[in-house]
Parts: C-alpha cells; sequence; structure tokens
C-alpha cells in the first residue's frame, strides 16, 4: 500500500566499529563530510512548510472534507419531485386498481395518475379524468409497486452463460474490492426483460460469490435501453445526498475453499478466510490512518508534508467502508460463518447490513437482531451441500416473529429471476405473515438499499414502477399482465391474457399458509396401519374412484388399500369399520392423489451433492459395454429422500450418476423406504436406457454430438452390441431416456425413431421441444420437462419460450396443445424442483383458463402420477400407493395428512421439518 512520507527529525548517532576496508570508509568519510555541510546550509536556509503545490493541498483538503460527508436517503424527495415535475407532459391513468402497496396494505377502487415518470396522485376516483389522459382500465386486478430484488446476477452472468460472457467474480485472487459489476453488465442479456415479465423493476446486480470481497454491486432499473449508464439508478436524491449508496460483495464458506482447493495464494480452510478478509481491512485500516494523519498535518498549514493525500485503487473500497459510506452484502450460509464475520466487522468497525442466502438464522436470531442486519435469503433452499445441509422451511416465520427484516431474493439465474414472487409464495406457505411477505418484495429491499424514498412504494413523487397481475401476487401462479418503469409500457400481455385473467378463481384471494401440523394421536394413525376411516373428503384422483369436487364423503382404508369414495355403500362400509374399532380421521377440506412420481439427477445416488464421499459416484460414460443398474448404487433413509416422501414424493426415477455420453440403467424407488431390503423399496430395477446427448455428453471418446448420434445409431443396429441392454432398447423393450435441450438433437432422435419404429424414446430436459411438439407428438416421443419451465441457462436450451406474458403459452403449454405425453422431473441438484413437483403442474394446468377447474386438476396431476408411470412402464395401482392431503394440494396452503404405500400406513402428518442425525 502506500503510505504517507514525512520528512524524518535528525538525531544523534553514536560511531561503532566496523569491518568495512580502507577504500569503502574513505567513501563514507566523503559521504559525512557532505552531509554536514548540507545539514549547516538548511540551518542557515530553514525547509519551507510544505513541498507540495498549492493545488495537491487543496485537492487533498477537499477530499479531507469528503470523509466527513455521508450518503444519506432524503425523504424529501417525493415533494420535491412532485413540484419539479413537467406539469405540461402527458397524464397515464391507472384507473379502478385493487392496490396492494409496498407493506402489504390492500386498498380498493383505487386510481393512479403518472406523470413525467414519476406517480403524481394516488387514491379515490377524482370527478373528472386530466384532458388527454391515456386510461388504462385495471378492471379491479391486483397493481403493485414493482418489485425489488436485492440479489441478482442479470446482466453479469448473462444468458445463454457460456465461457466469454460469463463476469461476475474475478476470482483470479481471493480478495477484490476494487472490482465493480457495472464494469462486466452487459445491457443484452436477454435475462433482463426475461426477469421483468415477472414483476422485478430493480435488481441489486453483485459480483459474485467465488472469493471473499469480490467488489461493488449496481442498482439496475430493467429499462429498455442499451446503455448501462441508463440502467444504472440514481442513489443520491437527485443529487441531494453528497455520495451515493454503494454496496459492497462479501463471501465465505465452500465457494471460496473451492476456487482456491487447487489455486495457490487463496484459502482452503474457513481459518484462511478469516485471515485474508482480516489482513484486507488491516491493509485499509492502515491506508485509512494514513489518510485522516495527513488531514491532520494537512489542516495546519501542511508543514511537513512530502507526498499528496494518500489514496490506492486497491484498497479504497475497503477504506469506504470503514467510513461508513458502503453497505457490507455478506453471503453466507451458516451460523458459524456469520458468527466469524460478526467478529471481523466488530475488530475492525464496519456494519453488516445484510445476510445474504443465511438458510441458518434460526439458529442466531438474537445476534441477529440485535445487528439489525436484514435477511437478504430463500424460502425453501437447501439440502444439496453441507453448509445448507440443515436450511429449515420455517426461518423466516421464525426470524419475522424475532422483528428481523427479511428480503427475499432469487440470486439470478441461480433461481429464475422471472419468477421472483414465487419466493413470497413460499414463504408464505411455510407460514410467513402475508403482509410481510409482500413487504420482503418491495418495502424491505427498498429501504435496505437505501432507495424507499422513491421505490418500494405506490406513492405520489415516487418512480412509476408498476406492475398490474392477473391474480393476487401470493396466489400459485401468479403472474403480471402489465409492467410498467418510470411510467413507460415495458411488458404488456397480449389482450387474450387480459380477458382471460378475470376468470381465475383466485384473483381476490392469496393463497392460505400451510396448515400447522397436527399432533400425532397414534390411536387415530400411526405408521403399519392398514385400516382407517377418512372423513370430509371433497374430491378424489384416485383412478376408478375419482369424485367431482363435492364436501364432507368419506373414504375406506382396508388392508392398505383404499375401498371406497364417497358413495352409499361407502357410509355402510365406514359404520361397519367404525363398529369393528376401526379409527376415524376427521379431516378439513381432504384430498386423495395418486404417489407423486419424478425424475432426478441425484436423488438416491446422492446426499450432498458437493460431496463426493456423500455420492455413489460419476462414470466416465465412455463404456458401452458396461451398462450399470442405478439400483446397485442407491442410499435409502437420507435427508433428501424423506424430505421429498413427507412432501408426498412416492417414486422417484433415477440413473447412474455419468459425466459422459452413456448413465446406464434408471432406477424406480421408493423415497421413503428405510433400507434396500424394505418391501418394495425398488419398484422397478430397470426402467429405462438413460443417455446424454449434446455438451453434457462429450467426453474423450465422444467428444461431438455428431459421434454420439453416430454411436447411439450403430449400438441401437448392431446385430451383436456389446451389452443386452442395446438390444432391448431397440426392440422397444427398454425405453431410452435421452437428457437434451436441443432441438437439433431432439430432430436427430425423431430421424433415428423413424428407422427404427420400436424404439421408445423420452426426452429428458426439453427446454426445446415445444420447438418441434406437432412432430414429438407424432413420434409418440414422450418429454419429461427439466427444468419444468424456462431456462436460458445455457446455450442448447437458449430458444425456451418463457411464456406469458411474453407469449401467451408457455413451451409446456404448446407440448400439452400438440398431445405429446408430457411429465416433470429436474436436473438441477436443488431439492426444491423435486419436492415441489405438484405446486409447478398446477402452475402449467392454471394457464388452461378455457377448461374447467375440475379438468385442469385432471391435468396437473396427471403431470406427475400417470403420465410418468406411464412412459416408463411402471405398474402402480393408485388405490394401493396413495396421499390424503388436508387442503387443495394444488394450491398453496394444503398439508400432507397421511401416505399409503405398499399396504400400510407410512406416515402420518409428517412436517417437512423433522431433526435428523447428521
Amino acid at each position: 500500500m502506500e503510505k504517507v512520507g514525512f520528512i524524518p527529525r535528525s538525531s544523534d548517532h553514536r560511531t561503532r566499529e566496523s569491518n568495512i576496508g580502507p577504500l569503502w570508509k574513505s567513501t563514507i568519510l566523503h559521504a559525512a563530510i557532505l552531509a554536514a555541510l548540507l545539514l549547516a546550509w538548511r540551518g542557515a536556509y530553514p525547509a519551507p512548510k510544505t513541498i507540495l503545490t498549492p493545488t495537491q493541498l487543496a485537492d487533498g483538503l477537499r477530499q479531507c472534507a469528503k470523509n466527513h460527508e455521508h450518503p444519506f436517503v432524503d425523504y424529501s424527495f417525493a415533494s420535491t419531485r412532485l413540484n419539479s415535475r413537467d406539469f405540461t407532459a402527458s397524464v397515464k391513468l391507472f384507473r379502478n386498481a385493487t392496490l396492494i402497496n409496498g407493506d402489504g396494505e390492500i386498498r380498493h377502487d383505487i386510481d393512479i395518475e403518472v406523470q413525467d415518470d414519476i406517480i403524481t396522485y394516488v387514491g379515490k376516483r377524482r370527478a373528472e379524468t386530466p384532458a388527454g389522459a391515456v386510461v388504462v382500465d385495471v378492471g379491479g386486478r391486483y397493481l403493485s409497486p414493482g418489485l425489488v430484488d436485492m440479489h441478482s446476477h442479470a446482466g453479469v452472468r448473462q444468458e445463454p452463460q457460456i465461457l466469454m460472457n460469463a463476469d461476475v467474480t474475478e476470482s483470479s485472487q481471493p480478495v477484490t474490492p476494487w472490482a465493480r459489476a457495472i464494469d462486466g453488465f452487459k445491457p443484452s442479456d436477454d435475462a433482463i426483460k426475461i426477469v421483468a415479465s415477472g414483476g422485478t423493476t430493480t435488481s441489486l446486480v453483485l459480483t459474485g460469490a467465488s472469493n471473499l470481497i469480490s467488489g461493488e454491486g449496481m442498482v439496475m432499473k430493467h429499462r429498455d435501453t442499451n446503455s448501462v449508464w441508463a440502467m444504472e439508478m440514481d442513489s443520491t436524491s437527485g443529487g441531494r445526498s453528497p455520495k451515493r449508496q454503494r454496496y459492497l460483495k462479501m463471501a465465505c464458506g465452500e465457494n471460496i475453499k473451492q476456487v482456491f482447493e487447487n489455486i495457490s495464494g487463496g484459502p482452503i480452510t474457513r481459518l484462511g478466510e478469516s485471515g485474508y478478509v482480516r489482513f484486507a481491512f488491516e491493509e485499509a485500516r492502515n491506508l485509512l490512518q494514513g489518510q485522516d494523519a495527513w488531514c491532520e498535518r494537512a489542516a495546519a498549514g501542511g508543514a511537513g508534508l512530502d507526498t499528496s493525500y494518500p489514496t490506492s485503487l486497491r484498497w479504497q473500497t475497503l477504506v469506504d467502508t470503514l467510513r461508513g459510506d458502503v453497505s457490507v452484502h455478506l453471503h453466507c450460509y451458516q451460523a458459524q460463518d456469520v458468527f466469524s464475520h460478526f467478529d471481523h466487522a466488530d475488530e475492525f468497525g464496519y456494519n453488516i447490513t445484510a445476510l445474504h442466502h443465511i438458510t441458518q438464522a434460526h439458529e442466531m436470531l438474537d445476534e441477529i437482531k440485535k445487528r439489525g442486519a436484514v435477511l437478504a435469503t430463500f424460502s425453501d433452499e437447501g439440502g444439496f451441500k453441507n453448509e445448507n445441509y440443515h436450511a429449515s422451511w420455517y426461518m423466516l416465520k421464525q426470524a419475522a416473529e424475532a422483528g428481523i427484516p427479511i428480503a427475499l431474493t432469487t440470486d439470478h439465474p441461480a433461481k429464475r429471476g422471472q419468477f421472483f414472487a414465487e419466493e413470497a409464495q413460499i414463504g408464505h406457505h411455510f407460514q410467513l405473515d402475508e403482509k410481510l411477505a409482500i413487504a420482503s418484495l418491495m418495502s424491505v429491499p427498498a429501504r435496505t438499499l437505501g432507495l424507499d424514498n422513491r421505490i418500494g412504494w405506490v406513492r405520489p413523487g415516487y418512480d412509476a414502477d408498476l406492475v398490474i397481475w392477473d391474480s393476487h401476487p401470493l396466489a400459485l401462479g401468479a403472474t403480471p399482465i402489465q409492467v410498467v418503469i418510470d411510467g413507460k409500457t415495458y411488458i404488456n400481455a397480449s389482450g387474450k391474457l387480459w380477458e382471460t385473467s378475470m376468470k381465475r378463481e383466485q384473483v381476490f384471494a392469496p393463497a392460505p399458509p400451510s396448515r400447522s401440523q397436527r399432533v400425532k394421536d397414534d390411536k387415530i394413525c400411526s405408521p403399519g396401519q392398514q385400516d382407517i376411516v377418512l372423513r370430509g373428503i371433497v374430491k378424489s384422483h384416485i383412478d376408478g374412484l375419482r369424485t367431482s369436487a363435492t364436501s364432507n364423503i368419506t373414504a375406506v382404508v382396508r388392508s392398505g388399500v383404499l375401498q371406497c369414495v364417497g358413495d352409499s355403500s361407502c357410509e355402510a362400509m365406514a359404520d361397519e369399520a367404525i363398529e369393528s374399532g376401526i379409527p376415524e380421521l376427521h379431516l378439513n377440506a381432504g384430498y386423495i392423489l395418486p404417489g407423486i412420481v419424478s425424475a432426478t439427477r441425484s436423488h438416491g445416488l446422492a446426499e450432498m451433492v458437493k460431496e463426493p464421499s456423500t455420492r455413489d459416484g460419476e462414470l466416465s460414460g465412455a463404456d458401452l459395454s458396461r451398462v450399470i443398474s442405478a439400483a446397485d448404487g442407491l442410499r435409502f433413509g437420507d435427508r433428501r429422500l424423506a424430505i421429498a416422501h413427507r412432501r408426498g414424493l412416492t417414486t422417484l426415477i433415477t440413473a447412474p450418476e455419468s459425466n459422459g455420453f452413456l448413465h446406464g440403467l434408471s432406477t424406480a424407488f421408493r423415497p421413503g423406504a428405510a433400507h434396500g431390503l424394505s418391501p418394495g423399496a425398488v419398484i422397478k430395477r430397470e426402467v429405462s436406457l438413460f443417455l446424454s446427448i449434446g455438451h453434457e455428453g462429450k467426453n474423450t471418446v465422444f467428444p461431438s454430438e455428431s459421434s454420439q448420434i453416430a454411436e447411439l445409431r450403430t449400438l441401437l443396429k448392431s446385430p451383436h452390441p456389446p451389452h443386452p441392454s442395446w438390444a432391448l432398447a431397440a426392440n422397444g423393450t427398454l425405453p431410452v431416456t435421452v437428457r437434451t435441450d436441443s432441438k437439433d438433437v431432439m430432430a436427430k432422435l425423431i430421424l433415428l425413431k423413424r428407422e427404427l419404429p420400436a424404439l421408445k424414446l423420452i426426452i429428458h430436459g426439453g427446454g426445446e421441444a415445444h420447438l418441434l411438439a406437432q412432430e414429438l407428438a407424432s413420434a409418440n416421443v414422450s418429454v419429461v420437462l427439466a427444468p419444468f419451465r424456462c431456462s436460458r441457462l445455457t446455450w442448447e436450451s437458449r430458444r425456451c419460450d418463457p411464456g406469458p406474458p411474453l407469449s401467451d403459452m408457455a413451451g409446456a403449454d404448446v407440448l400439452l396443445a400438440a398431445g405429446v405425453r408430457l411429465g416433470i422431473g429436474i436436473w438441477d441438484h436443488r431439492d426444491r424442483w423435486v419436492t415441489n413437483a405438484l405446486w409447478e403442474a398446477s402452475w402449467l394446468a392454471r394457464g388452461r383458463v378455457d377448461e374447467s377447474a375440475e379438468r385442469r386438476g385432471e391435468v396437473a396431476v396427471g403431470l406427475v402420477t400417470r403420465n410418468m408411470r406411464d412412459m416408463y412402464g411402471l405398474e402402480v395401482r393408485d388405490d394401493h400407493e396413495f396421499v390424503v392431503y388436508e387442503g387443495d394440494p394444488l394450491e398453496y396452503g394444503a398439508s400432507v395428512a397421511l401416505i399409503v404405500e405398499e399396504g400400510e400406513v407410512q406416515r402420518c402428518w409428517p412436517d417437512v421439518e423433522e431433526r435428523y442425525v447428521y
């Protein structure tokens, strides 16, 4: 670092004996004489007060003065803007809105007027419409402020993400406070508009978490412009604050350890991480002290100063952090890591504004509350790595009850920014208060960013960032139909979507929070039980025992089989069962569904995906004579499987893990089985031959997509293939599942099926499948969408359709309309995508507004039950394997009452949140 230099005072030096030779002694003697002469000259002619120029001194003093100024939020900004706006500008009037404001308060029959990019009026309808106003009839729909996501990487992790456009973290060094997100930001990122279509109008774009201090973020408005400067938001209250708001990203934990594990010059333990952070702030503190010393000397006239004001591009951001000018946003999952960073903050005297990603906040609520930190986190993230292994689904509820502010985030593209509202929806399901759930998307992040004087609310003088919703923002599948940014309409759904949005059953009501799990009464329901009478059923989706929506009917289970639902004979059977001592369970709106089926990437083969010792292991995918079965690697009884089972999943289909072309034989198994010897633990040992074709399937043996397709054709046509599975696939006995998102790979597979008509093909992925919907249906090719909704993260999925409001139909709608057999799976390691399978199915079905609610329910249930069983050839009877819910499981708010498999009750009132032995 650069240090302040001062002219040293003269002092006496005692002579000492030396071993230096005569020549050097002579040289030193001459130097001493010269020094004596110079000292005599300086005595006669004193040194000037300073050797700095007046300009250097003045510049430094100005900086010294700035050190005492700090950014602030001017809450008079709104009224100032109102009084100084262009009163001649045209007016846009949003009429008859149901306003849901930034704190969750709801007002009906509200008009909002916009002029000169700001809101000018919010209230009941005026007697007269302003002359020349453009009127938008909201029609009673919900209107809210634009959402504020305070953890996004849109623009710095451009989609599709390829090597040369990923600029999120400068991970060549463990500490890079000098890095700035704005320097890697790309306004051309398609995700900016796609994210806005979900209602987000403002995002804090942060640098990444691959090193400890990764740099400064930028607040971006999702404006339609090619200029990064035009997208960056003014955070000075129009110049009233002497400094802009700034945001420093710091991180800890596993990411950094993994990055620097094989790179010299970085930490590989948490001890090292703490050390590097402290070293950095020590440098910053030294520089700060040097600056203050310089300012003190300069204020006294500058006597003795021989350098200009000390600065450092490398450390100045941290100096400003120590001065309180930069808010710290800390990415940490575990409580132990946060405690370490609180210790560092105390040591060096800075504050941590927000705790990002933290999934163990429930273990340190008192400390977080005491320090006034905001939780910037997710609703249901966890399980796939050690640091989020003990995540709590009820953490948000607990934090809110402790009085800790919550700002939900997406970490786009880690989670899809387009579906930001879903974070609040799921948080509300897990009992986060309705108003706090809304505030977590709007007012809390705005306040945390120091921008709540202009965004996060619908108020006069605030930015005209508005979202009109097709239903309550906390309802499952709620989607914007218009997004306005700075008064300009940025996203506008088609007239058809505007019209159909009024047909939804939940336009005017949010989903309820989940019902509290009942205290288990073993006399009524207990594992191992075979007989039970169910009262209060309103709907059955069981084949042969379906019912239309009704109320308070009865179902009877005998010997682990659902015998009847709702008819007159069922009442008689129930009375007979009760007389013989069979217990009865009374439900409030009970639903009976078949067990959910999902195709996953690693469930049953990996507990913590990022920990090799917890995994079965990966194949090379190159040896085509070794076709192994996932059944031989299954591990039962782990946390991931237990959570999936508690959420109603009774069948998972998993293929062996591979980093190449060939995976092996997929296996269907019961996630609720205690071990491999449990009855029915393996439902079907060999359900499909699983391959990856495309970029994921490349290895040294099959380095190209063309070599993979050619090899598959050769293997399927060979009279003597290297393993019998290839022949079974060719004659249609064994389905072939191909992992791909590319329409071009799918087209080649359809051509291959024309050569081999018996071939049973399943596409797993299917990001671009909608582009070949008719061809896939004609060829009888099934599709397991994974992920179910559009994600343009990879090159091969870049043409997926994000759906409403950008288009009338999402890719899944197109496939269903064409008659493609469709199911839902996952390929991401995040558990939420499998545990939320039923919600995902319901999200799609809600778009079929021209069909009855009953038919939509049948479609949704089919996507995660019968369709999956049919395409994989699983022979499971609905009446032998089913799940009973209290509440409609196709909406938020339901909970599992009991699960029946293998002739008996497996779980009664299971809660997703139970303690596990680690």
